[in-house]
């Protein structure tokens, strides 16, 4: 397993209860594709330094986590598939060492 860290960039006017349930989705995902969450931290509204599909601000969230290259692939493909996501990178932190 290698640790991973997902930021991703959701749409500001989302309301409380659907960017909680687009962060439990997101972890769910996680967990059952073979990897474990070890830390969670949201950013709140955040200024972009460049327009994003209209948008000049959005909702920062930061996940770390352990998995495998199939966690990353199928989280990959399903934020992909969100409308809400505007952006998103997962980066490997073993490789950063």
């Amino acid at each position: 397993m290698h640790k991973y860290e997902l930021m991703y960039i959701v749409r500001p006017e989302l309301d409380e209860e659907k960017l909680n349930a687009n962060r439990e989705k997101v972890q769910d995902v996680i967990t059952q594709n073979e990897g474990e969450t070890v830390e969670l931290k949201h950013f709140g509204k955040r200024r972009l330094a460049y327009e994003i599909n209209d948008n000049r601000e959005g909702i920062y969230t930061v996940i770390t986590f352990n998995g495998v290259e199939a966690t990353v692939n199928e989280l990959d493909r399903l934020i992909k598939l969100n409308d809400d996501v505007v952006r998103h990178m997962v980066i490997n932190i073993d490789d950063k060492k």
